[in-house]
């Protein structure tokens, strides 16, 4: 029976949701951002609270607005850049901190210069540096902190907190408790979400670290399928010179039927000595082949049924998913999964029908293999390591190959225990939808 389901579209991306990026310097940068939003906002809150203590509120108010102005315009602009995924370098890291710094001594000349409470803010700058960039790049920004902070001292406009309803004591009281909060706060987020970043940073390259490593081992038990399919080549072709010679000499039906199977025979050896030249273990090694995911796992299930005496049940809850995939790699890899599915049924002694579905979760293709097994074997974890196998005489690289197969095509292979059947869940990402 097939059932067509019609996928939901992916919401859009929110223009405003910022990812940790995908290098350092783009995590810096966001993380840079989000501060950048609180400041703006610390910023405007402080300004609507103190405007009456302000020297010439009529010039300073508005060289304020402009000065938060070029804050907000530089956060959009790293928003841009973040979302175009341009690399982003130490002296891009650098000029973003020094206009902060720039923007802040401007803030604070306007505003009772060193005086004011809201000075500490300057360390989270420092703080950001340190962690953000180079040497050279974190103490050049430090100089400048230091500098900027030595001449409020000389070059500001004089607060006049008298004038504030509150009075002097309870004015700067309450200054000096929110400049440290959002100190506190601002630092401690930073360094938080830091360590968060960066262990997720170490998870992917643990990951990264363990595909490369499968695939050198991939790579290795191709080289030596390769060299086994070579060395087979000369036997086979003399074999098949011997066949063509006997067949010349003997032209008795009897002689002639056996020569026809062996001939059949050795044609299959040499397409299966053929198939491990072409994939050898590593399906990147093989052809790209474009089209239906159904037609190709049909394809393959009617290859498979061919040297079997167990039916196949095909479910098609999706017949138009359309997928790039290493062809022959991919049909020896679903042989492999049937055939596994086969054995560990007859090791329970059930012979029903093994049963393929294939459907469409999300971006990827599914193909689900389902056998009345015994289940899972306790080391379930370790299903797919190239050489682990529960079979007596099973090399374990039959599911090692499998699951390359479909990381190659993005996607993977996954095993669990459903309704009293063992499920392998093989899926590829879909490429677009088939004609």
């Amino acid at each position: 029976m097939s059932q067509v389901s019609h996928p939901t579209s992916s919401p859009r991306a929110n223009p405003w949701q910022l990812a940790d990026g995908h290098d350092e310097g783009s995590m810096w940068l966001a993380w840079l951002v989000r501060l950048r939003w609180v400041a703006i906002v610390a910023q405007i809150v402080t300004v609507s609270f103190t405007f009456g203590v302000l020297d010439r509120p009529a010039i300073v108010l508005p060289g304020m607005a402009v000065a938060i102005g070029m804050l907000g315009i530089a956060n959009m602009w790293a928003i841009r850049q973040l979302h175009e995924h341009q690399p982003i370098g130490q002296g891009a890291l650098l000029s973003q901190l020094l206009l902060d710094v720039f923007v802040l001594t401007g803030f604070f000349m306007a505003s009772g210069g060193a005086s004011n409470p809201f000075v500490l803010v300057y360390l989270i700058h420092v703080g950001m540096a340190a962690v953000m960039l180079e040497t050279r790049e974190a103490i050049a920004l430090m100089t400048v902190v230091i500098v900027a902070n030595v001449a409020l001292h000389f070059w500001n406009l004089p607060l006049h907190p008298e004038r504030h309803e509150l009075g002097q004591r309870w004015l700067m009281a309450i200054g000096e408790s929110v400049a440290f909060t959002v100190t506190v706060l601002s630092v401690g987020g930073f360094v938080a979400g830091t360590g968060r970043s960066l262990r997720h940073q170490k998870h992917r390259l643990i990951e990264a670290r363990d595909r490369t490593a499968q695939t050198d081992r991939l790579r290795a038990v191709g080289t030596l399928a390769a060299g086994a399919a070579h060395e087979l080549n000369t036997p086979l072709s003399t074999i098949g010179l011997r066949l063509r010679r006997v067949a010349r000499r003997h032209d008795d039906a009897d002689t002639v039927a056996d020569l026809e199977v062996m001939k059949t025979q050795l044609e299959r050896c040499t397409e299966i000595v053929e198939q491990l030249l072409v994939g050898a273990g590593d399906p990147s090694s093989s052809g790209i082949e474009r089209g239906s995911l159904q037609e190709i796992v049909r394809r393959g299930v009617h290859l498979w049924s061919l040297g079997s005496h167990l039916d196949v049940k095909m479910v098609i809850q999706e017949d138009n998913i359309a997928v790039e995939l290493p062809g022959v790699a991919f049909l020896q890899a679903l042989t492999n999964l049937l055939e596994n599915a086969r054995e560990a049924q007859e090791e329970s002694g059930v012979f029903d029908p093994l049963e393929v579905q294939i459907r469409r979760e999300g971006r990827y293709g599914v193909v689900r293999i389902l056998d009345r097994g015994p289940g899972l074997p306790p080391e379930a974890d370790r299903i797919g390591e190239p050489f682990f196998t529960t079979k007596s005489a099973g090399t374990g690289l039959g599911v090692f190959v499998a699951r390359a197969v479909a990381t190659g095509a993005g996607g993977g292979l996954s095993y669990a225990r459903e309704e009293g059947r063992t499920v392998a869940r093989w899926y590829v990402r879909e490429s677009g939808r088939a004609a």
